[in-house]
């Protein structure tokens, strides 16, 4: 039984484990639940949120999840009606995945399905314990969400499905199987109660001729994997961008901190930041300049070293990124649609001062108040500190070139730089910030992304 079951006079499933998984929340009532409701329970409340907010700080410095006592408060706190932001219910999400323990509920508190996805995603093809395809169909079947974040979750699995890890390659294969099938049960027909290792699926007190019958799919399914996956290689640069519509936008503020409004077509801008190894693609075919250095702000080798491929590149003067945009396709964006692209809510019509909201977050970006004094792994801290576009670090990591102009004509090879870097506090990191640096500067801190004109779907 898990630690959030309670007796049922039902009879419980034979899989433990997935049990576990699909467990449901603690009945109304429950004293557990009653400890975090009213105002006595105030200052248990106010630990529990403070301690998330510990495990938040952790789990971004080193991957170090909430212990099951954490997230069993975590998950009654919510049940007792009380609120967490979604980083911290995010956090319960992935640590309910680890350790198999309150999953649906869990979920029932996720707000926005292609976060969801991705922590589905990778508790499917990464950690320890990965999540196995019966337990990620029941999950499918059971949770009232699931037709949200189960389109998004198999986007994001096709897409992963060329990894060169053979053994992730079959996980996903399988999980995409078992979305399938779940997906393609009639109404009326019960879920699994008893999936399994060694057990059959019940339905109607029936079982399939095979405890696995996707297992016979699979070579066709791996065939198809892989050739969806050269697809994608081909097409990564146009996929790993965020399409942007044409538009009036309002902007966290304009060069002299007043409001602004701008109109811009419709154009595209990349989820990510250009890394190490996209960058010499482009050096290797000599469209673009070595970086100035090819260390980083603490570590040597740091362009050379293939542990640091998906890094954001550095030391990249203002004309060498531009030649990286046009040897791809594409171009640096302008002030404007970069700050669209990190501030803009299209559901609200409004800027957030931040991409995450209009409140600093410490764990949400690589900046100064985290003190790591160099560049993390590009999208390291999504979904959490993403854009309500789902641009990646566009606060911290390394501030990025754009394609404007300074204003103020001092002096005529001044460029705008948008985003603040690992080495700056919160105000340089709102969308609305600016700096401004000579074209020929080339820094540790200092990146690029690109932008294009809106591609078709």
């Amino acid at each position: 039984m898990s630690e959030f079951s309670r007796p049922s006079p039902t009879p419980p499933v034979k899989d433990a484990v997935v049990d576990s998984v699909v467990n449901a929340a603690p009945p109304s009532g429950d004293p557990m639940v009653a400890a975090f409701a009213g105002a006595a329970a105030q200052p248990r409340i106010d630990a529990v949120r403070r301690n998330l907010d510990l495990a938040l700080d952790a789990w971004w410095r080193s991957g170090a999840l909430p212990a099951p006592a954490l997230l069993r408060d975590g998950l009654l706190l919510l049940e007792a009606g009380n609120s967490l932001d979604e980083a911290q219910r995010s956090l319960l999400l992935r640590a309910a995945l680890a350790h198999r323990r309150g999953v649906l509920t869990a979920l029932r508190y996720q707000s926005d399905p292609e976060r969801t996805a991705v922590i589905l995603a990778e508790a499917v093809a990464e950690g320890e314990s990965p999540l196995r395809p019966d337990e990620l169909a029941q999950l499918a079947q059971r949770d009232a969400q699931s037709a949200d974040w189960q389109p998004a979750l198999v986007l994001a699995l096709q897409q992963d499905a060329a990894h060169p890890d053979p053994a992730r390659q079959s996980r996903i294969v399988a999980a995409l199987a078992a979305l399938d099938a779940a997906a393609g049960r009639t109404a009326g027909q019960p879920s699994p109660v008893a999936i399994g290792p060694g057990a059959e699926e019940v339905i109607e007190g029936t079982a399939p001729t095979s405890p696995r019958p996707w297992l016979r799919f699979a070579p066709v399914l791996l065939l198809l994997g892989v050739i969806l996956g050269i697809f994608w290689w081909q097409q990564q640069s146009a996929r790993d961008m965020v399409q942007i519509p044409a538009g009036v936008y309002a902007l966290a503020s304009g060069a002299d901190g007043s409001p602004q409004t701008v109109e811009l077509a419709a154009f595209a801008i990349d989820a990510f930041e250009v890394t190490n190894a996209a960058y010499r693609r482009c050096v290797e075919q000599n469209a673009c300049g070595w970086p100035t250095s090819t260390a980083s702000a603490t570590r040597a080798y740091y362009f050379l070293n293939p542990a640091f491929a998906d890094y954001p590149v550095v030391f990249v003067d203002w004309a060498n990124a531009a030649r990286f945009c046009t040897f791809v396709g594409k171009r640096l964006p302008t002030a404007a649609e970069w700050e669209v692209g990190a501030s803009h809510a299209p559901a609200t019509a409004r800027a957030y001062r931040y991409p995450w909201g209009d409140q600093f977050l410490v764990q949400a970006a690589n900046s100064g108040a985290l003190g790591l004094g160099d560049t993390t792994l590009v999208g390291a801290y999504r979904p959490t500190g993403d854009s309500p576009f789902g641009l990646s670090d566009m606060a911290g990591n390394v501030a990025e070139w754009t394609a404007s102009p300074a204003e103020d004509g001092a002096n005529a090879n001044a460029i705008i730089v948008k985003g603040g870097s690992f080495s700056d506090e919160a105000g340089a990191l709102a969308a609305g910030a600016r700096a401004v640096q000579p074209a020929d500067v080339a820094a540790a801190w200092l990146g690029f992304r690109c932008a294009a004109g809106a591609t078709q779907p």
